[in-house]
């Protein structure tokens, strides 16, 4: 596995960096292995936080190769009507001319491509993972197969000159985040905008959802670090708002000339000055985390030991931190149940717990499912298809729902 200890901050390059917390040895969450190559790696994970922009980030820092190059999250599945109303905004928003230039790095199967076709633009998409981006390309959407950097810039004149430049959900994901924020500066026109969706740290905190901390998320912004980071390249917060994806992110416009900022922007900003996360904060975060799934593991211990096996939801990264956490394997869970396609069929990381489609919910006892997606909570109830199931939610607090 290759990787490198982090000693200086990602974005302003400072070696000020203060230690959070020490997860120990944890599993790589993005890693869904065939079942047949199943790996039991673990490795090191530790919260930073930078004393001088006050961004917090993961070390060690993963190759990118490692993470992305064959990638198993598909952004189509159950955020394809997220990627819509987005691409309603937009219009609505920022009202573009159809010959606009428009371009997003980080656009996995390409959902924003697909949503702005249909309404008539012609965008350009930049994505490492050369299997997800052979799925955007079965749709017809031009995807380029590589990372958003200044090389990409220099190789791809689609890539410069750019209007409306996009990232959801990516820009926590890039090792060297200070030089990509340089390349999205130089690839912008005069009047271009950047419009970037990141999770909240703000709202991850408060939600209790530590399982959001794992290698592929580098990085975890509030609105000051992510300003931080743009200032250096002379990009100015014109925008921003919240939005609830993921668990509550921000949606923020950045642009070359500083202009007077949104009334939504500075009700943001007076928010986030009044209830700023400290250090300490998320310090009692993440040990309430692990009194909650140590709850989660003590019911799964009696149940299994009355009834035997039992079956989970939601084969993601955050399903792997869960599991890793349970310190639970095939002998508690039986199989966990998902819907994307690059999941099905494979296993998840270290537990070896096989993945299996919805369609197995047919094959289900009554019996406990342990919910890992527990941030879907209230769509999973209502879409379930079986009355004779109870869930075990670990988080934000362990509860049974019958």
């Amino acid at each position: 596995m290759r990787y490198l200890e982090v000693v200086q901050c990602g974005a302003c390059l400072s070696p000020t960096l203060e230690l959070v917390h020490d997860f120990g040895e944890v599993p790589l969450a993005g890693y869904f292995p065939r079942p047949d190559e199943q790996v039991d790696e673990k490795l090191p994970m530790q919260l930073l936080k930078c004393s001088r922009c006050e961004l917090f980030q993961i070390s060690p820092d993963v190759d990118q190769d490692v993470l992305f190059k064959d990638y198993r999250y598909v952004s189509s599945v159950g955020m394809q009507p997220h990627f819509s109303r987005l691409s309603q905004w937009f219009i609505d928003f920022f009202q573009p001319s159809k010959d606009a230039k428009i371009v997003e790095f980080g656009c996995n199967d390409g959902p924003l491509l697909q949503a702005l076709k249909l309404e008539g633009f012609s965008p350009i998409g930049v994505d490492p993972a050369t299997n997800i981006v052979e799925l955007a390309k079965m749709k017809g959407l031009p995807v380029i197969n590589d990372y958003f950097n200044h090389a990409s810039l220099e190789k791809y004149e689609e890539l410069r000159n750019i209007d409306y430049l996009f990232s959801s959900n990516s820009f926590a994901h890039i090792s060297r985040i200070h030089e990509v924020a340089s390349a999205v500066a130089n690839s912008l026109s005069k009047t271009g905008l950047f419009i970037v969706e990141v999770q909240s740290f703000y709202d991850l905190i408060n939600d209790n959802a530590i399982d959001f901390i794992y290698h592929e998320h580098k990085y975890y912004y509030s609105l000051i670090s992510i300003e931080n980071l743009m200032k250096r390249f002379e990009l100015h917060l014109i925008h921003g708002e919240k939005i609830e994806v993921h668990g509550g992110s921000y949606r923020l416009v950045f642009a070359k000339q500083a202009k007077a900022k949104s009334l939504k922007l500075q009700e943001l900003e007076k928010n986030e000055r009044l209830n700023s996360i400290t250090t300490s904060r998320v310090i009692d975060a993440i040990k309430l985390y692990g009194k909650e799934l140590a709850k989660t593991k003590e019911y799964l211990q009696s149940l299994t030991a009355r009834r035997g096996q039992i079956v989970a939801f939601g084969a993601s990264g955050r399903g792997n931190m869960i599991l890793g956490e349970l310190q639970v394997g095939i002998e508690t869970v039986k199989y966990v149940i998902d819907e994307s396609p690059e999941r099905i069929g494979r296993v998840m990381a270290q537990s070896g717990i096989p993945i299996k489609a919805l369609s197995s919910l047919i094959e289900l006892p009554n019996t406990e499912v342990l919910i890992l997606a527990w941030n879907y909570r209230t769509q999973i109830i209502n879409k379930w298809p079986s009355k004779k199931h109870n869930f075990i939610f670990p988080l934000p607090k362990f509860e049974l729902i019958e």
